[in-house]
């Protein structure tokens, strides 16, 4: 009996002292309620002081905004007086370095000159962009006197109001559509002209414009040297592109003969012909060239107009380890040096039209020896020409080139029919991808029928004949 109000009176006492415990685990509705009312205000009142911050922050944005507004505008037009709206500028170039050593029994050559020639190209839009070349050229002195070579080579204005057609207007380079045989842009052929192009998917690209070579004097008016061109060239398929060209030139009496006196009419020269590309495989590439021409005599100083015909034939097969490649050029010729003339012959330029080094040029071996490289028709008195070339990739970054070149079949009055052969060796290094050195060796022997592209006069005395041994090196970085 004793036992049970100690029960009892446990009982009771865990009861009692359990109830505030579950009264604070477990707040009143009440209580929940104030806290949430609670935490609510204290929201607010942190968006309120959130607001005031974001307003502060914007009136002085607005502030600084406004003092810098003055230097804003100030900027815009120094920007506007300073340049103009370019959305690209692009500086290109050539620069260079050829030293050779020149052997003959007559003399002997050494020098080493620099080139240089830097390129400004600016594009506006796609419908207007310039070019803009300067040129130091090869330097005998190269220390007080390298700014007497310095020129603008090229100023270009080009205008493309569509796709398929555009205008430029300037020192335009220009090269013809028959293997740089007739002139080439690469040998300073770069008059003042304007060009048409319209290009057409179905009817092929036309190139039509107007140049002037040689203004001569001012106050007379038929002493110019004007060359007007209308060429084509159409893919007809992957493996098939056509060309055609016809230039009319007026030319000054006697041009290419100054002994004959000043001139009082221009007379005409024309150059017409069309060309081919065909590749029947993948691997082999057929080129042909078929021209005529005209000149008046009286540009010439000689007792007959001159005329002729050219024909050019080249095929180019690659390998997996390089190229080789034929070609075969034959100009009609005459005693008096009235068979078949490029323009080039009367302007006194030139164009990497052959293969070898000596009796045509290349790259590396057009610097201060060049005086015995002919054009494709020895100047008029005809000229047949067999050359071959191969180029072997023995690395990456390495290159052979062997070429060989047989020169004859000229009509020079007393002198023998054989111009001349030629023959050259390069090695060529890729050091960087832009920067290049050749190194190489050419020999010719040279007949007295040689008639070198800058004037209508022969090389040698009648027979006369020479050995002519080079070795060069051009150090060349183009981008």
């Amino acid at each position: 009996m004793r036992k049970i109000p100690l029960i009892l009176l446990l009982t009771f006492l865990v009861f009692f002292f359990s109830l505030p415990l579950q009264a604070e685990e477990q707040p009143s509705l009440e209580e929940i309620l104030s806290e949430i009312r609670a935490l609510r205000a204290e929201l607010r009142e942190k968006d309120r002081r959130i607001q005031a911050l974001e307003e502060e922050v914007r009136r002085l944005r607005a502030q600084m905004a406004e003092k810098a507004r003055p230097a804003e505008k100030e900027a815009a037009t120094a920007r506007v007086e300073i340049s103009p709206p370019v959305k690209r500028v692009t500086f290109g170039g050539q620069y260079r370095i050829n030293s050779y050593s020149v052997h003959t029994h007559r003399k002997n050559l050494n020098a080493s000159r620099l080139r240089l020639r830097q390129n400004l190209d600016l594009v506006f839009s796609e419908a207007f962009r310039t070019h803009l070349q300067v040129e130091l050229g090869h330097t005998p002195a190269n220390i007080t006197k390298t700014e007497e070579r310095l020129r603008v080579r090229h100023a270009v204005l080009t205008w493309a109001p569509r796709r398929d057609l555009s205008l430029e207007a300037g020192l335009l380079p220009l090269s013809d559509r028959a293997a740089e045989m007739l002139y080439s842009a690469d040998w300073d052929y770069n008059p003042l002209a304007l060009t048409l192009s319209y290009r057409n998917p179905y009817w092929g690209n036309f190139r039509l414009f107007a140049a002037q070579l040689n203004e001569g004097d001012e106050a007379l008016a038929h002493d110019d040297f004007l060359h007007y061109e209308l060429d084509w060239e159409r893919p007809l398929s992957p493996n098939l592109t056509l060309s055609a060209f016809a230039l009319y030139a007026e030319v000054a009496e006697n041009y290419a003969n100054p002994a004959g006196g000043p001139s009082s009419h221009t007379r005409p020269h024309l150059n017409y012909g069309l060309g081919l590309s065909f590749k029947p495989y993948e691997d082999l590439t057929l080129r042909a060239v078929l021209a005529g021409s005209f000149t008046d005599r009286e540009i010439l100083g000689t007792p007959n107009d001159a005329s002729g015909w050219l024909l050019r034939l080249e095929a180019e097969k690659t390998f997996p380890w390089g190229s080789a490649s034929l070609l075969f050029t034959h100009a009609s010729g005459d005693s008096d040096g009235e068979g078949f003339l490029p323009i080039m012959a009367l302007a006194g330029t030139y164009g990497y039209w052959g293969y070898t080094g000596i009796l045509t040029v290349q790259g590396p071996t057009d610097t201060g020896f060049d005086d015995t490289a002919v054009n494709v028709s020895n100047n008029g008195y005809g000229l047949t020409t067999l050359q071959g070339r191969l180029r072997w990739r023995l690395a990456d970054w390495a290159g052979l080139t062997l070429a060989a070149g047989w020169f004859g079949n000229t009509e020079a009055p007393g002198r023998d029919d054989l111009v001349g052969y030629d023959f050259l060796g390069m090695l060529t290094l890729r050091l960087h991808r832009y920067l290049t050195l050749d190194l190489g060796l050419d020999y010719a022997h040279l007949k007295d029928s040689v008639n070198g592209y800058e004037s209508r006069d022969f090389n040698f005395a009648p027979g006369k004949e020479e050995d002519k041994l080079a070795a060069f090196s051009r150090l060349q970085a183009e981008f």
